[in-house]
């Protein structure tokens, strides 16, 4: 049997009792099937959506324990989403705050932002929030910075989404000399706790607007700073693997010499004992996401079935080989360093994220040559 499907655990030997439903990797034959191994030597990290219709003290609470969940089953990373008001239904309008609480129940897994809203913020502010939360973690925090989209949060927080461009450009710069250690007023006082740590682990997350993407891919290069690049799907201005390869080819050749590349390539996977299972589980979900997108404006992406919105949303769903043959094909995850996964469109109860978590890192990951790196220490 083949190195992959060794590290494929049965269900019945799941983590915790979790039974993800998923046997090993075999053709019609009872033969194990290889493909190309696009994970080896990376990274694997989960992208949390509180989305439920759970209370927020609830759902944090829950927050906590998949974390912890994730770090038992060897995920490298654990990032969480930022939406102000509940757009999309989710509660986590401070990551910074929440991963703070996840800091202390974890000990090993990166924690991540996903991506939280520079330009409505003070970078400053930000910047101590992110060192503090540094030292609380034990230097585990991976802060990736982004413009947002959402006209609503612009309006409450009193900015012009036109001036987003020049925001987010003064914005990252301050960001940048306020961890570099620049002295901050006439007394020459900066940043403490320091951001070194900080600097290092930050991240920027590219516009799919293709006439800013390659330039945005660029500078974040150049600033030696890592690259976040959202799911590749029809609903986000048609970004593809391959375009997403091409800003990652953009992005690596603006690095500094001797800066090792960073790039967080994210996509939605479901995995379950079959596609028709899966889809079951994913209807309610989909037609959620469908509701909110259309009050948005979004009617194309509202008129279409559950089953074709999920489609040309590229959300793998189905048995584990068949997702694992997709990412294996995915021009994007083959040229990124670290796998983030996430289950949206779905709204999965809190024991159902668990199974997701399982399946994911026993029976999808291992097929593409990622190992769990449960004794990893972070650097």
């Amino acid at each position: 049997m083949s190195a992959a499907s060794t590290a494929v655990r049965s269900a019945a030997d799941a983590e915790g009792g979790v039974d993800t439903g998923i046997r090993p990797d075999v053709d019609t034959n009872g033969a194990p099937t290889t493909r190309p191994a696009v994970l080896a030597g990376k990274r694997l990290g989960f992208l949390l959506h509180l989305d439920t219709d759970e209370d927020p003290a609830t759902s944090y609470a829950q927050a906590v324990e998949l974390f912890q969940h994730a770090e038992s089953l060897g995920y490298d990373s654990g990032w969480v989403i930022q939406r102000h008001f509940r757009q999309g239904n989710e509660h986590v309008s401070s990551p910074l705050v929440l991963l703070a609480a996840i800091a202390q129940h974890t000990s090993r897994i990166r924690l991540g932002t996903g991506v939280l809203v520079l330009p409505l913020e003070d970078p400053l502010k930000v910047a101590e929030d992110a060192a503090t939360l540094d030292v609380l973690s034990g230097g585990r925090l991976e802060l990736v910075i982004g413009s947002g989209p959402f006209p609503g949060a612009w309006e409450a927080f009193g900015q012009d989404l036109d001036d987003r461009a020049a925001l987010w450009e003064s914005s990252v710069q301050r960001l940048h000399e306020v961890l570099d250690g620049a002295a901050l007023n006439s007394l020459g006082e900066t940043l403490h706790p320091s951001g070194a740590g900080v600097r290092r682990r930050l991240w920027q997350a590219t516009s799919s607007a293709p006439e800013v993407a390659v330039a945005q891919a660029r500078a974040a290069g150049a600033a030696g700073d890592g690259l976040q690049l959202s799911r590749a799907t029809d609903w986000n201005r048609n970004q593809s693997p391959e375009a997403q390869a091409a800003l990652i080819t953009a992005y690596r050749s603006a690095l500094p010499e001797g800066i090792e590349p960073r790039v967080l390539v994210s996509r939605a996977v479901y995995p379950d004992v079959d596609r028709a299972q899966a889809l079951s589980r994913l209807v309610d979900g989909a037609q959620r996401w469908q509701s909110w997108l259309g009050a948005l404006g979004r009617t194309e992406a509202a008129s279409v079935s559950p089953e074709e919105y999920l489609v040309r949303d590229h959300s793998r769903f189905g048995d584990a080989a068949s997702i694992a043959d997709g990412l294996a094909l995915d021009a994007g995850v083959e040229a990124g360093t670290e796998l983030l996964v996430s289950f949206p469109p779905a709204s999965p109860s809190f024991d159902e994220h668990k199974r997701l978590l399982t399946a994911t890192a026993q029976d999808v990951a291992p097929l593409l040559g990622w190992h769990p790196h449960i004794d990893q220490e972070d650097s």
